[in-house]
């Protein structure tokens, strides 16, 4: 008989190796356990449901991303895989248990697989994407992006620059734990502070946008990746006013002349078309004739549309590093 149950930490070497040989093979949850328990192990909690029988043989997994240590969490779902069984809502029933179990608030999976996003269509709800922007540095030849229609809108110079933060108490000057709490979807500074400025993989960089009155009310976080031997930018995540994103684009302009980038691209969802529109970001589609990769491991020189479930919730942000989308594979 299959029961579902939250995982323990000895269940850890079960559940890699169901990783290794249900959903994909040599990921890096499924042979880096370090890594594993970064990304799962909260304390002694492990943020991840089990479908699993009497004999321990494990049907079905769901990860989830705690945004923070709530008693009803904003969360995000992660890795979710079933394998056949008697139950052909095993997967749905999964998910509908650890939402129960966390009592969570808010949830949004982004990046969902064609086939997740088809099994939640067959359930009544509406799938959506999260928008894809760039820009463009000046330059003679791209090699990580392929440009057949080079648009560099005009940068104005509204005299806001981005000046780069060192530690997690800088950040807090800028956005109070209070603000980074009140959102939809909110989070706290330990999932910050894990998140960012601690993963035990990737390098973020973290900036503050300065007005040209002096002061500073965001904070943009940044990856850069290399391939073609050339290097691009990934905007990861965001806080604060978002009509700042719509003042950056001439400290942009020189932040990738600086670092040599090809250019500088961002996914989200909810903030307004006009605000890139403002800040000389031009849309990427998926069928678009230019190309701005965003796999780069291995690199595929693809555009690429992040998928969801639309929550349908008023005010909603969400960003690239938003659940597990900015993952080493």
């Amino acid at each position: 008989m299959i029961s579902m149950r939250r995982a323990i930490y000895e269940d850890i070497p079960s559940i890699m190796n169901f990783i290794d040989q249900y959903w994909k093979k040599d990921h890096i949850l499924a042979r880096d356990r370090s890594f594993f328990e970064w990304q799962f192990v909260d304390g002694k909690q492990v943020n991840m449901f089990l479908a699993i029988d009497e004999d321990g043989k494990i049907y079905g997994i769901q990860g989830v991303i705690l945004y923070s240590q709530s008693d009803t969490p904003d969360i995000s779902g992660s890795i979710w895989k079933t394998i056949k069984s008697n139950n052909p809502m095993l997967g749905i029933e999964l998910g509908d248990f650890m939402y129960q179990q966390l009592r969570a608030r808010y949830t949004c999976s982004p990046g969902m697989s064609k086939k997740a996003t088809k099994i939640y269509k067959m359930m009544g709800l509406v799938s959506a994407s999260l928008d894809h922007y760039y820009r463009l540095n000046e330059r003679k030849d791209y090699k990580i992006a392929k440009i057949r229609n080079k648009i560099i809108p005009p940068a104005k110079n509204t005299g806001y620059r981005m000046e780069p933060i060192h530690s997690i108490d800088e950040m807090k000057e800028i956005i109070s734990e209070q603000e980074l709490a009140q959102g939809i979807m909110s989070k706290d500074y330990a999932y910050i502070q894990k998140r960012y400025f601690a993963h035990p993989i990737y390098q973020y960089d973290i900036w503050k946008i300065i007005s040209l009155q002096g002061s500073a009310n965001s904070v943009i976080i940044t990856r850069p990746e290399e391939a073609q031997g050339r290097k691009s930018c990934k905007i990861i995540d965001f806080y604060g006013r978002e009509s700042d994103l719509g003042q950056i684009a001439a400290a942009l302009d020189q932040f990738m002349k600086k670092y040599d980038y090809e250019f500088v691209d961002i996914y989200s969802f909810g903030i307004p078309a006009d605000i890139y529109e403002q800040g000389g970001f031009v849309r990427c589609d998926v069928e678009d004739e230019n190309i701005i990769p965003n796999y780069f491991h291995p690199f595929e020189q693809k555009n690429v549309s992040l998928d969801m479930i639309d929550p349908l919730i008023p005010g909603m942000k969400l960003f690239r590093g938003d659940g597990d989308q900015d993952r080493p594979s």
